[in-house]
């Protein structure tokens, strides 16, 4: 086979006449050994490529491609005639796919290189639908990793060149990355350059310049204690993706009315309405259990209890509901960067507010009302179970 594959040097390149060396059944599959270098085999840290190939006979598809030693293997699940001349057709879209992701991990890892001149990739896997790539040594957070998004998106609207050039290993110095052991392993390494950004040894296959990588986009961070495991999209498949979304939110807009750039402030309200709801559950199956906190304070029956995730009107209503007999005072809360109080009294000889109306002023909060029921409010509370405490502790204080 050439020593220097027809894919490093021209990957636009998708038909080729081939000579069919050998098929043998594997499985439930066929290995079809080819003479010529012209389809990459999986490697590296890079998925095989993909297409057809057709010995004059019939046309199979290429699954997959691996290497066996020197040879270049195609894994089909059809025959073909062993010793003729076929031709072999590339899948394109997948080739295409796998040099945007790949010339995009370069990019990608090279940003982070310059701000964190320790770390070093661990497991790396691109293919025609997705990239995926392990920092390791340091635990990136987000804001790092989108700056370093936001950094590749311009480097591919400059859309420099992407060239490929072939050293001796010896010539090899500390401002190209390569893996470790690499220089040890062969004589000479193909070097990938990207403008003057980054250089790198490499064996995949690239885009000729990083224009073509079109858009890209962070798709999954997952950390552990000291990595970062990232995966992205590029190309059309990552504008669509953002388009989808985007489209969503839009529509999202007009039925419940919020602007773009509350999104994240809307996203984290709805978090905390999951969040209260789980505690609701939690406080229902707690009551369902164990009935209502309830004391006896002389003649008096005292019972309070928190409700994460109820509003001020739900509360009150609530309130009003439950079945008293004699001289009762129900204190209702409900938590949150706005909490709710609710005072309800039965029999008592005064009004609500006489229990809480002072209590509540002195706490922060405000409210009122006449008769049987309270409501009040508190705003920007850090700590709402702590303030649910001392209004259990005051009111015990005032009806006694």
């Amino acid at each position: 086979m050439n020593k220097r594959p027809q894919y490093w040097k021209d990957p636009e390149i998708d038909k080729f006449e081939v000579f069919i060396e050998s098929v043998k059944k594997h499985n439930d599959c066929y290995h079809i050994i080819i003479k010529e270098n012209v389809i990459r085999p999986s490697g590296g840290g890079q998925a095989g490529e993909r297409g057809r190939i057709n010995d004059g006979n019939k046309i199979v598809t290429i699954l997959d491609t691996i290497s066996d030693s020197n040879n270049v293997v195609l894994i089909t699940n059809e025959a073909l005639t062993e010793g003729v001349r076929g031709y072999l057709e590339i899948d394109m879209n997948w080739r295409t796919s796998m040099m945007k992701n790949h010339t995009a991990e370069h990019l990608f890892v090279s940003i982070i290189k310059n701000q964190y001149e320790n770390i070093s990739v661990g497991d790396l896997w691109i293919d025609g639908e997705h990239g995926t790539v392990e920092i390791l040594g340091a635990r990136l957070d987000f804001d790092t990793i989108f700056n370093v998004e936001h950094e590749v998106m311009k480097i591919i609207e400059q859309d420099l060149p992407v060239k490929s050039e072939y050293v001796d290993s010896s010539s090899i110095d500390s401002s190209v990355r390569s893996r470790e052991g690499l220089t040890e392993k062969h004589a000479q390494l193909r070097i990938v350059r990207v403008g003057e950004l980054d250089s790198s040894a490499c064996s995949g296959i690239h885009v000729t310049r990083t224009g073509s990588i079109g858009f890209f986009k962070v798709l999954d961070i997952k950390t552990s204690e000291r990595s970062t495991h990232i995966e992205f999209v590029t190309g059309t498949k990552a504008g669509s993706l953002v388009s989808k979304l985007y489209n969503v939110v839009l529509r999202k807009k007009y039925s419940y009315p919020f602007e773009m750039e509350q999104l994240d402030a809307v996203l984290d309200r709805a978090k905390l309405a999951v969040d209260d709801k789980q505690k609701l559950i939690q406080k229902t199956t707690q009551l369902l259990s164990n009935g209502p906190a309830i004391e006896q304070i002389a003649e008096v029956r005292f019972m309070y209890e928190s409700l994460p995730g109820f509003d001020a009107s739900s509360l009150k209503i609530l309130a009003n509901q439950l079945i008293v007999l004699g001289a009762a005072v129900i204190l209702l809360f409900a938590p949150g960067k706005k909490s709710h109080v609710i005072l309800r009294v039965n029999e008592m000889p005064q009004e609500a507010s006489h229990y809480v109306s002072k209590i509540v002023l002195s706490l922060g909060g405000r409210g009122g009302g006449k008769g049987e029921i309270f409501t009040g409010g508190f705003v920007d509370i850090e700590n709402p179970m702590k303030l649910f405490d001392e209004l259990v502790c005051e009111v015990r204080k005032s009806i006694a």
